[in-house]
């Protein structure tokens, strides 16, 4: 996969209601100080986000092959089921939010046949495109990139309001929700990554395009939180460009589905052989339109919230795991249950939901330091073949 295309991937990737939404969730610390909070936590975020990506690349296998490297055959099918379930949630949230920006544009569509149309829409250009990353997609990236400048200009314009949304909001918390959503694409950059024609298309390209493209979503939804007192939802809604916010709201969910619909087909094939990754495209396809017509998820800002600090309490352990293997043992191979590897993973859990709770420092950053620290003991007492059967 070319340098440019990677970049395209990842900025078209971060293009999505929810990024905007969740930027918006940062207005109670104020523009300033929302803006350096979005900052740190993407770089945070990012970093191990290339991470992953540099693994992948390395080992030229997908992601959750990568994961078995560390974890042995169980454990990277335990994680290609936790991140499977990641992205159903993901590739739900976002058609259901998706719809309810586009529905409040045209109040007499009945919700159901909005998210009808967006669910085959993206199963459609899924099955059709194949693996994303292709000149289509480049097209779409582009023309995105430049119709949410409309929505950062026209936020600039409103007066300050009183903000409607949540106030309960700290500098810690803000900080995590900016690691999560990089995060939330870590267990699966290397299924793109392993592609790349070099080092710099595998790491630094998806990095820029990521860091580039979330840190601008979320600054649009602080600008419109801050200067309007509305979520995206109601921003749409009144818009001067409201029409043109629903091509982007159609657009961005397709390109940003299609690329976590192929990887949770990729993730899929670890516990179902399938020859034909299109015929698990579909399979995945059909499953998240049902559960987006039939059975809506609420797109209340506290359900975000949740999702996210899950994403990082779990993969954030993981991958802080899969990285130390790699960079300081360097293994080839791994056929055997990392008994140990999984221990500290449910101890790294533990601890970040302590972290969480009691709002100690960067839960993330912690997190990383408790998994390090726990992974050098085990290291000097066990050795390579600590717990291992």
């Amino acid at each position: 996969m070319k340098k440019s295309a990677m970049f395209l991937l990842w900025v078209g990737a971060a293009i999505s209601v929810s990024e905007i939404f969740t930027g918006g969730l940062l207005a109670p610390l104020g523009f300033v100080q929302g803006l350096i909070v979005i900052i740190i936590g993407h770089i945070i975020g990012t970093a191990l986000f290339a991470g992953g990506a540099y693994v992948s690349y390395c080992r030229k296998v997908n992601a959750m092959d990568s994961v078995a490297f560390s974890f042995g055959k169980l454990g990277g099918k335990l994680v290609a089921l936790c991140n499977l379930v990641q992205l159903v949630g993901w590739i739900i949230i976002l058609v259901v939010q998706a719809g309810g920006a586009i529905a409040g544009v045209f109040p007499n569509l009945p919700f159901w046949t909005v998210t009808l149309t967006l669910s085959i829409l993206q199963i459609v250009w899924a099955v059709i495109f194949g693996t994303p990353g292709g000149r289509i997609n480049d097209i779409a990236v582009v023309l995105l990139a430049g119709l949410c400048v409309l929505f950062l200009v026209e936020s600039f314009g409103y007066n300050a309001g009183s903000l409607s949304i949540s106030t309960n909001m700290s500098i810690m918390l803000g900080i995590e929700l900016s690691i999560a959503m990089p995060v939330s694409w870590l267990p699966l950059v290397g299924d793109y990554s392993c592609k790349a024609n070099d080092k710099i298309g595998a790491t630094l390209m998806p990095f820029l395009g990521y860091f580039l493209g979330s840190c601008f979503m979320y600054i649009i939804g602080l600008s419109i939180a801050v200067s309007s007192g509305n979520d995206i939802f109601a921003f749409i809604a009144s818009s001067r460009f409201r029409y043109v916010a629903c091509g982007i709201v159609l657009l961005s969910t397709i390109t940003t589905n299609f690329v976590a619909i192929y990887s949770a087909a990729v993730s899929s094939t670890q516990w179902i052989k399938i020859k034909n990754i299109r015929t698990s495209i579909l399979m995945v396809g059909i499953f998240t339109l049902v559960v987006s017509v039939f059975f809506p998820v609420s797109r209340f800002e506290l359900i975000l919230e949740k999702f996210l600090t899950s994403i990082t309490m779990v993969f954030v352990p993981i991958f802080t795991l899969i990285l130390l293997e790699f960079f300081m043992k360097k293994q080839t191979t791994e056929k055997h249950n990392n008994w140990g590897q999984l221990f500290i993973v449910l101890i790294g859990i533990a601890g970040n939901w302590l972290f969480n709770k009691y709002g100690i420092f960067i839960p993330t950053v912690m997190t990383i330091l408790l998994v390090s620290t726990l992974f050098v003991i085990k290291y000097i007492i066990g050795g390579n073949k600590a717990w291992r059967k």
